[in-house]
């Protein structure tokens, strides 16, 4: 890192700009314990999602009026607020993890690709999952109260068959990093 000098350290001019100009890095401990965190709350949102394939299916498959009312009523306990929640810890440990580590954020196509999935997929929860989520359980709110209720269920399949797909996709990405590091254009050169 320096010239030894008389038992103490000197920085010579390459090597004090090369230790101003590295970015900011996460510790080991911290490092790992992001990683974990990162881990769990990907396995936390995998789970909710194939939680939430098997509510919808048993709704979409059951000839009980009955048990498909319970069914989108339990939709709305368990699926929006915790789905939205994993991924946002998902999203900001990973974050974290692309700013404090040699990956960064921009640096490797891969972790670009898990990035661009964690934003749209979590940005489709409270967007475009909320609110189908919240039209069926209040329909089968109105089902329990006594009403005659025709459910409105054509688009309630997507979910639980997209994000999981996708999350696994980001599950390989992160095990695999395929593709490489992203080119930036390097400055021209003057000639002469």
């Amino acid at each position: 890192m320096g010239h030894a000098d008389g038992g103490r350290l000197r920085m010579t001019t390459a090597t004090a700009t090369a230790v101003r100009t590295r970015p900011w890095r996460l510790g080991n401990k911290t490092r790992k314990a992001t990683l974990v965190v990162h881990i769990v709350s990907a396995g936390a949102w995998f789970g909710l999602d194939v939680a939430m394939g098997v509510v919808v299916f048993t709704a979409l498959l059951t000839d009980s009026e009955a048990k498909k009312a319970l069914c989108y009523r339990a939709l709305d306990i368990f699926v929006v607020w915790p789905l939205f929640t994993t991924g946002l810890i998902c999203l900001g440990t990973g974050i974290l993890l692309g700013l404090g580590t040699t990956y960064g954020l921009f640096r490797y196509w891969w972790v670009v690709a898990k990035l661009g999935l964690n934003l749209v997929l979590t940005a489709l929860v409270p967007i475009a999952l909320r609110p189908q989520v919240v039209t069926l359980a209040d329909q089968g709110r109105r089902f329990a109260g006594g009403e005659i209720v025709d459910f409105a269920e054509k688009n309630i399949i997507f979910p639980p068959l997209v994000s999981p797909a996708a999350l696994l996709i980001a599950f390989v990405l992160a095990v695999y990093k395929p593709w490489g590091r992203i080119r930036r254009n390097e400055p021209r050169r003057s000639e002469g």
